[in-house]
């Protein structure tokens, strides 16, 4: 095995030559293990190494059953298959659904994906010229009406050479599978080399790119999932993997023979702050065509945890499970109280997203004990915050109650780490939350 940082040269797949480097135009890997985290990352994931740590504490075995309810790109999945570990996986999210269906799909041939990257590349040209082709895309289309475009999200000639990739990638006569790693290589390759957006938290804008040559970004995040291929392949047994695109508060898409099942969870739910999770997602998610206009969107949001003003709606009733607890209704207050002195609208909304949150985070936890085997215990990864007008929200403290209430067990509250928090100029922490499901 070759480390993050020595060139390899792959020959033979299927008469390609490709020098590929550890890292190459990508950041420095920061995993214990890099070989498939790196296909695509989520900027709120957490570490690989902190599951493999956990898994390791749980005494989790090859052949038993984790499951990661908020599973994002799929972080929890791809260790467990390392470790011979079954695992389920849902995310709300059709971007994270897709990432992490990709990622753990490891009967993918290294050698079919190189020969498709030589069919994309003799083939591009052919889709490049076809500019009416091209705007009547409905990534185009979408991201031309949302504005994006306008705002900078991504150049215009970027944007051609990335659409015309992916309608590239549609007509190849390969499986679905195969079309989905491709496609996968492309939206990141899209998101972390062609377009203009950075992350320092929320996603904004940076400076335009002068020169962006997306095939070549594509061609090397492509060797790199043959590289990983080729190496994952030898572990044996590895655990399977599903993914599952669902509310994680309702479970009602959770087939019934599961119930049981898991002898772990291992999770990093959304946080309780001003924060839209599809916002960091709406170039993978147009890409995708998971989102073509503001209806598409809005029906994903609503099968999320509510946690920031834009996705609060007239029908949800998820604080009516908190409304018994004192600490949450505490804290309710003393949002009403600054809230009622702001004059912008979206402030008097703060209250009512901190008890959505909670409340659905109690639903969730209602609702998964049942998948769980007796004694199973599970870690919760969660982070302090003071994103509601400066009011400090003691996560892990709540998500304790709010689990003695659903039936579980506390077994502590572990400090992970501590991180600064922009908004408010100052330090908060990041905890596990341990549970075991009691008798």
């Amino acid at each position: 095995m070759t480390t993050k940082n020595q060139p390899t040269e792959t020959k033979g797949l299927n008469g390609a030559s490709i020098a590929l480097a550890r890292g190459g135009i990508h950041s420095p890997q920061t995993t214990l293990n890099g070989e498939v985290h790196n296909w695509y990352r989520l900027r709120f994931g957490y570490p690989d190494h902190l599951v493999a740590e956990l898994l390791d504490e749980f005494k989790i075995q090859a052949g038993e059953s984790l499951l990661d309810p908020f599973c994002g790109s799929g972080t929890s999945l791809v260790e467990c298959m390392k470790k011979g570990i079954h695992s389920v996986g849902v995310d709300a999210n059709p971007s994270s659904f897709f990432a992490a269906t990709v990622k753990t799909s490891w009967f993918l041939r290294p050698e079919t994906i190189m020969g498709l990257v030589d069919e994309v590349e003799s083939s591009l040209p052919r889709y490049s010229s076809r500019l009416s082709s091209l705007r009547a895309d409905p990534t185009y289309l979408y991201l031309k009406a949302a504005g994006m475009i306008d705002r900078g999200w991504i150049n215009p000639g970027p944007l051609r050479q990335a659409i015309a990739l992916k309608q590239c990638i549609s007509g190849l006569q390969t499986s679905k599978p195969h079309k989905r790693a491709l496609l996968l290589a492309l939206i990141a390759e899209v998101v972390d080399g062609a377009s203009n957006i950075k992350f320092g938290p929320e996603l904004y804008c940076g400076p335009r790119r002068k020169q962006c040559n997306v095939l070549a970004g594509f061609i090397d995040r492509v060797a790199t999932m043959a590289l990983d291929l080729s190496i994952v392949r030898n572990i044996k047994p590895h655990g399977a993997a599903e993914v599952i695109v669902g509310d994680s508060r309702t479970y009602d898409f959770v087939p019934s023979n599961y119930k049981g099942r898991f002898s772990a969870v291992i999770c990093s739910p959304p946080y309780p702050a001003e924060h839209d999770y599809t916002r960091n997602a709406r170039l993978e998610l147009a890409f995708l065509e998971a989102v073509t206009d503001r209806d598409t969107l809005r029906e994903i949001k609503k099968t999320m945890i509510r946690s920031h003003t834009k996705g609060i709606y007239k029908g949800d009733r998820d604080a009516a499970f908190v409304a018994g607890n004192k600490t949450i209704q505490r804290l309710t207050k003393q949002l009403e109280t600054i809230s009622s002195k702001k004059k912008y609208g979206f402030a008097r909304l703060y209250p009512r997203v901190f008890q959505e949150y909670f409340g659905g985070m109690k639903r969730h936890l209602v609702n998964v004990k049942k998948f769980l085997r007796a004694d199973s215990r599970c870690a919760y990864v969660v982070g302090d915050q003071a994103s509601y007008l400066g009011v400090h929200i003691p996560t892990a403290k709540i998500l304790v109650e709010l689990a003695e209430q659903a039936g579980f067990n506390v077994l502590g509250i572990r400090k992970w780490r501590t991180r600064w928090a922009s908004v408010t100029a100052r330090p908060m922490d990041e905890n596990i939350v341990l549970l075991q499901k009691r008798n």
